[in-house]
């Protein structure tokens, strides 16, 4: 008798999300615009995806951010340790009242009235200006005292930076910094790298604000 041919498992369609009804190569170029910080508008004729679509993607990617930055510690620019530090709400403090971060929320979120989302915006911001940061001149893996001095650091500095200015010029005004040109491509890259381990739909995609250290300094209204 034959032996009957074994039926070859079908190579998932999207090795970035669970259950995902867009393909892989569209995926990664929302992934990229996202990285980017493409507006929904621009990125629609681009990637001939629906607004809708792009947009809640982007809402995906942007509450699991926080659970991939803590999960792989190492990237996006140290995010994980100084997102789970317990000074870190101090940090959203300081951002929320500046002019560069309105002017990032009314980019792409100009309706915006949720509060959990606009902490999730506040997180964002933060890994977005980590990315554009070198410092691996800093011991932020094995000393803590080292992660809550830079928190204090980007307190103080964060204010002071023109918001016409671009990130990597935040280095000029943190010791031990040095600026890392590339941190749009270095967003993606990282994170592109977290999902092929951990797809969107297998973390818990709740978003750092709902972390114990967060919830005992509530934003400010």
């Amino acid at each position: 008798m034959k032996k009957q041919k074994t039926r070859r498992a079908s190579a998932p369609r999207n090795r970035y999300v669970v259950r995902a009804k867009l393909s892989e190569h569209k995926f990664l170029r929302i992934l990229h615009g996202y990285a980017e910080g493409t507006p929904i508008q621009k990125l629609e004729p681009r990637t001939h995806v629906s607004g809708n679509t792009i947009r809640a993607t982007y809402r995906m990617l942007r509450g699991n951010l926080p659970d991939a930055a803590t999960v792989r510690p190492t990237l996006f620019g140290y995010a994980g340790p100084i997102l789970m530090h317990e000074n870190a709400p101090m940090l959203l403090h300081a951002i929320r009242p500046t002019r560069r971060f309105r002017r990032h929320r009314q980019r792409h979120a100009p309706r915006l009235s949720c509060p959990v989302e606009e902490e999730r915006f506040l997180t964002e911001k933060i890994v977005r200006l980590l990315c554009a940061l070198d410092l691996r001149a800093l011991p932020l893996q094995e000393d803590e005292d080292a992660v809550a001095e830079l928190i204090e650091n980007m307190v103080q500095a964060f204010p002071e930076l023109h918001p016409r200015k671009p990130r990597q010029a935040l280095a000029e005004l943190i010791p031990g910094a040095q600026p890392f040109a590339h941190d749009g491509m270095r967003l993606y890259e990282d994170y592109r790298r977290c999902l092929l381990r951990s797809p969107l739909g297998t973390l818990l995609s709740s978003g750092i604000h709902q972390h114990p250290r967060f919830s005992e300094y509530p934003l400010i209204t």
